[in-house]
């Protein structure tokens, strides 16, 4: 009988803490909500386990990337970010640098005043930056495409280009320094990160044929502790079977009394 009862309790369990996990991150895709899982417990053996997910099936396993938010710890690198970091790239004085810093996760950026994803971060419909970016941002830092690429040269020459509207580079600090980036980045002096770059038709016509715009589309954000457990599993879990198992248990009680 409690077996049965603490069998049942495991699955509304697992409903109560995808329910919380619901209501504590933003818009949380299947894959988290579905980490979440119970191994049942046995007639002779009256155990049961709740656990999440620890496979890396899609790249990321949720048990390493949830465990900041459960336990006090640093963000955790996705394999994206272990990509960037292997990647190199050249930048506007031709020095070979990785694709990003040590000590920093690159994250999409964020409009100014909203908050929102920038212009020209692509999201699903969860809100997240789509599979599909993340992509082409690594083909287009790995297929050799650096800062000094995307300067435009001569009077009137094409930028060394790969494809119109498809490129992203990398701009570190020393980038930004260039007297090419500062000339453009005047009003808004522009930040360490990946940008889409953008081939437009140049109005001048003094000037090249075509000239570049620059979007950022991930900014790079400093590896900090987090502020505390956001999502307290273990808590979650205890409180949520104890309930759950009381009420399973007088169900089966009832039910056999009837």
């Amino acid at each position: 009988m409690s077996v049965i009862a603490l069998n049942r309790a495991l699955f509304d369990t697992r409903k109560d803490i995808q329910n919380a996990a619901q209501d504590i991150f933003r818009n949380p895709v299947p894959y988290t909500l579905n980490s979440f899982l119970y191994r049942k417990a046995k007639f002779g053996q009256p155990e049961a386990l709740l656990f999440i997910n620890e496979s890396r099936a899609k790249g990321n396993a949720p048990a390493k990337y949830l465990l900041p938010s459960i336990t006090k710890g640093k963000i955790y690198p996705t394999r994206f970010q272990g990509a960037l970091l292997n990647t190199a790239v050249l930048n506007s004085f031709g020095t070979t640098i990785q694709a990003g810093q040590r000590g920093y996760v690159a994250l999409p950026s964020l409009k100014r005043r909203t908050g929102q994803k920038g212009r020209y971060v692509r999201t699903n419909k969860y809100g997240n930056m789509s599979p599909g970016q993340y992509t082409q941002i690594l083909s287009s830092l790995r297929g050799g495409i650096s800062s000094a690429d995307v300067q435009e040269t001569g009077p009137k020459g094409k930028p060394q280009d790969l494809a119109v509207n498809s490129k992203y580079v990398y701009l570190d600090s020393e980038s930004l320094d260039h007297p090419y980036f500062k000339s453009r980045f005047t009003s808004h002096p522009k930040k360490v990160g990946i940008y889409y770059v953008r081939q437009v038709k140049n109005q001048n016509p003094d000037g090249p044929e075509f000239t570049n715009n620059y979007y950022r589309v991930m900014r790079e954000q400093a590896i900090e502790d987090t502020p505390g457990p956001k999502f307290d599993f273990q808590s979650i879990a205890a409180i949520s079977i104890e309930k759950n198992f009381v009420t399973q248990l007088s169900k089966i009680l009832r039910e056999r009394r009837g």
